[in-house]
């Protein structure tokens, strides 16, 4: 019986692209069984197809700035790109599969590595200013500088309290 083989994109978080990976393989369990039903249940080191990549990143705030990182390991400077449109901050590239050209063929036992095209999206508030934004690349982490409007950040006062 010829079987049809799908593909997911990734569209969401690694949570949901890890369930979606683990619901794939488990279609493909029962499929197998009803294609062969002596055949062994489970095959020795297999291997999840990939469905995507998404560097994890933190955004932390302070009273003046809003600092965004992400880790970005094996990227060079040149592979990343960063974008903005509107209030919408876009983090792009591409993170390619390292491969040896020394003409042997290698057969791997386990394959953790991500590798593929990224793209990362965020709605920034208000209170950036958009024309002061800086970008820093080193080591693998892009940080993203995003100061705040002087006319944003809160002006605190103590009020007096009355009464007897």
């Amino acid at each position: 019986m010829p079987s049809t083989r799908l593909q997911r994109r990734a569209f969401a978080a690694p949570l949901m692209s890890t369930i979606a990976r683990e619901m794939d393989q488990l279609q493909a369990s029962v499929r197998r069984m009803f294609d062969n039903p002596l055949a062994p249940a489970v095959e020795p080191f297999a291997f999840p197809e990939a469905i995507g990549w998404f560097p994890p990143v933190e955004i932390a705030e302070s009273p003046t700035e809003l600092t965004l990182t992400a880790e970005l390991p094996g990227l060079d400077r040149k592979d990343v790109h960063v974008d903005l449109e509107g209030d919408v901050l876009t983090l792009r590239g591409e993170k390619q599969e390292e491969r040896t050209e020394d003409g042997k063929e290698r057969q791997y036992h386990l394959v953790e590595r991500s590798y593929g095209a990224f793209q990362r999206s965020f709605t920034l508030p208000a209170s950036v200013d958009r024309d002061r934004i800086a970008a820093d690349y080193e080591k693998g982490v892009l940080t993203l500088h995003m100061p705040k409007r002087a006319d944003a950040t809160p002006r605190g006062r103590q009020i007096e309290i009355g009464g007897k």
